[in-house]
Formats: structure tokens, sequence, C-alpha cells
């Protein structure tokens, strides 16, 4: 049988267009320690084939070390529940101080194993920024969920954003262990600036007006049991084979360094048009699901990211076609992520915050994680084509999934 489902509490973000004195600042900085933390797979993006070439190591290789990375890292964030009274301030501040540090042995390492090594140590240290920061922002606005989680993804995504570029210039000028190892001091003075600005948010916010009577929490075994929610952690795993911070973020540059044998700042400029895309997306996409139904919206976004990557490969070496398409499936392709995280939240409605947001990162990203080996086997042996064809499949089938299993959505609270 499904547990029961509390209904939403009423706080003082009650309409959408209200924020409560100090929370703008807050939703900005765990914004803030999103984009730091991306500044770190953003790099290492353009930084990939590089570091395939350097080690002679083949793409399924690579893919083998970041699925364990992947995994790791996942499976750590399902281990957020454990941590429910610890400071979100000082979990985010060690997670950026973390980055730094692996980021500058990443630049250094003499051998692939030893660079390994520290892309798993990276995947370990960047574990508490979904749970954490997904649990915190749900807790401060629930009524606006899409839209502030979409905001968190878009501030990860500027992150994204301002990596690519710099680093297809620096290792142009000074090879790829530069171009990787500057990030280290940013990510650093961001962990700084999250441990002096970043507060915990009381358990009941101040003045909060309850629609319901007090429910006592569900546990995590009994949401995980409810038909959306089962439905959120599979489509998530499934669309993990083309997640735009994963495997997309991944492998299109390689395409692009690789299939289409473009420069290194030609590959850092049209990622970054892609991930442009994926500031504007989606906070667009959460501000229209908040209003017309979040399952029903994610449906959409499946289906139109899936045609978008099938035409970023058929644009061949238009070079003009694939910015303009990879603007449009950054847009696309990285509204998923959030959006499904805010159908998850509103199925796990009751239960622990930063608990459930672990079980869904655990679940959706650690296991989620193993496309990445599988693409880069599929590069490897029948190429690139092939590679985006599945990324392509996997987001119509997670739509089928979401709307089976989602329906419409729940909507937000109305304008």
């Amino acid at each position: 049988m499904s547990a029961a489902r509390p209904a939403l509490t009423t706080t003082g973000d009650d309409a959408p267009s209200r924020f409560r004195q100090g929370d703008r600042l807050q939703l900005g900085v765990v914004a803030f320690s999103h984009t730091v933390q991306h500044l770190y797979p953003g790099a290492l993006a353009i930084a990939y084939p590089y570091v395939v070439a350097t080690y002679h190591v083949s793409y399924g290789t690579l893919g083998v070390v970041l699925g364990i990375a992947g995994v790791v890292g996942g499976l750590l964030q399902g281990a957020a529940g454990l941590v429910e009274g610890v400071s979100s301030r000082l979990l985010l501040s060690l997670q950026n101080l973390g980055l730094a540090l692996f980021a500058v042995l990443g630049a250094a390492v003499p051998s692939f194993a030893a660079f390994a090594a520290a892309r798993v140590g990276g995947g370990i240290a960047s574990w508490p920024q979904h749970p954490v920061g997904n649990a915190l922002l749900v807790h401060r606005f629930p009524r606006r969920r899409a839209f502030v989680l979409a905001f968190h993804t878009a501030g990860g995504s500027f992150g994204t954003a301002i990596a690519p570029l710099a680093t297809g210039a620096l290792i142009a000028a000074y090879g790829w262990r530069v171009g990787l190892g500057v990030f280290a001091v940013p990510m650093a003075l961001g962990g700084l600036v999250v441990a002096a600005l970043l507060t915990d948010p009381p358990p009941v916010p101040d003045g909060a007006a309850q629609e319901a009577p007090a429910v006592a929490p569900v546990r995590l075994r009994d949401v995980a049991r409810r038909r959306d929610v089962a439905g959120a952690l599979a489509a998530g795993t499934i669309a993990a084979a083309g997640r735009g911070l994963g495997a997309l973020s991944t492998y299109l540059p390689a395409y692009l360094k690789t299939g289409l044998r473009l420069s290194p700042v030609d590959v850092g400029g049209l990622f970054t048009v892609l991930v442009v895309g994926s500031i504007v997306g989606p906070v667009a996409a959460g501000h229209v699901a908040d209003r017309l139904g979040r399952g029903r919206v994610l449906a959409a976004i499946y289906v139109i990211g899936a045609a978008l990557m099938v035409m970023f490969f058929l644009a061949g070496h238009d070079l003009v076609l694939v910015a303009v398409v990879g603007l449009l499936l950054g847009a696309f392709a990285y509204s998923e992520s959030p959006l499904l995280q805010a159908v998850f939240s509103d199925g796990v409605e009751g239960a622990p915050k930063r608990g459930a947001f672990g079980m869904y990162f655990a679940i959706s990203y650690g296991i989620g994680a193993l496309w990445l080996p599988l693409l880069g086997w599929i590069i490897d042996a029948a190429g690139f084509r092939a590679a985006f064809s599945v990324m392509a499949g996997s987001f119509v089938v997670s739509a089928v999934v979401v709307l089976a299993t989602a329906g419409p959505g729940r909507r937000g609270a109305p304008t």
C-alpha cells in the first residue's frame, strides 16, 4: 500500500513572487555553490579528449573511470539522510574546498591511474551539493520547488558555461593540465564564500501557517513504493544516458574534438553555446512546470530533447547549425533534471527531505552513471552516431515512464 500523503504546508513563499527576508540571498548562495562545483566537470569535459591522447587510453577506458566516479559519488549521496542534522554550510563549503584539491591533483599527476584516482576523489568530494542543496531549497520554497530547483540547476550550468571556453583557450596556449588546474582557485574561494554566507533554516519557517494538521514523518521505504516516486526513479536512471550534466556533457565535446576534428577553441566555444542554453532553459521550464503541471512539462522536455540530440548529430560540419541546435539542446536536455527532481519531491512529501533526495541521487545518478562506460564502449565499437541514438532513445523511454506514472503532475501555487 502507498503511504498517505500529507498536504503541502503554506509558508512565507506561498505566492510565487513572494520571498521572505534573506531568502533571495540564501537561494543565491546555494546556486553559487553549484556554480563553483560545476567549474570542475565543465573544465574536465574539454580536457577529456586530451587526457585520452596523453595517456593513450580509449574512450571505453575513460568511461569506466567516469562510471566508477559516478557510482561512488551517487551512492554517497544516498547516505545524505545519515547526516540530516549536519550543517549544510559545513558540507557545501568542504565540498568546494575538496574539489579544488582534486582539481590540482588531477592536473599534476603523471599517469592515467593517478588521474583516475583524482577523478574518483572529485566524485567523492562533490556528493553534498545535490541532496543537501535541494533539501534546503525545497524546505524554504515548497510552493516554488520546480522554479528553485531549476534555478539551482541553472547556477550549476553557469559554472559549466564559464569553464569550457576558458579551458579551450588555456589548453591551446598552455596545455590541458593548466586548463584544468587553474579552476582550483575559484573553487577554493567559493568554499570560503559559502562558509561565510550560507545559513541553515529553522525546522519550521517563522510565521508558517499550517493548511493541514501535523502528520508524523513518512518513512523513505514507504514513499519509495508510491507509483510516481518509483516512476521518477526509473525515469531518472534511464534518462541518465542522455542527461545534460553527465553523459551529454562528457561525450559531446569528445564528438566535437574527435568526430568533427575541431580545434580546442571551437570545441570550447560550441560547448559554451550548449551550456548557455542550459542556464536559460531550466529556469523557464521551472516557471512553466509550476503552472501547467510538472509531469506533463517533463514528458514534453524529454521528447523535444530526444529530437534535438538526433538533429545535433545530423547537423554534421555545419557549425552554425551545430551552434543553433546545441543552444536548444542545452535548454531542453538540462531542463530534464530539475523538473524530474520536482516531480520526485512532490511524491515524497512528508518524508525527510535530505534523505529523500539522497535516495533519488543514489539511484538516478549512482546507478545511472553505469551508462558512461556503456556509452564509451558504444563509441569505440560503433561510433558517435550509435551513442547519440542511445541517448535520444533513453529520453523517449523516460517520457513514456513519466506519463504512465506521474500523469500531468502537480501544480505549484498560482501566480
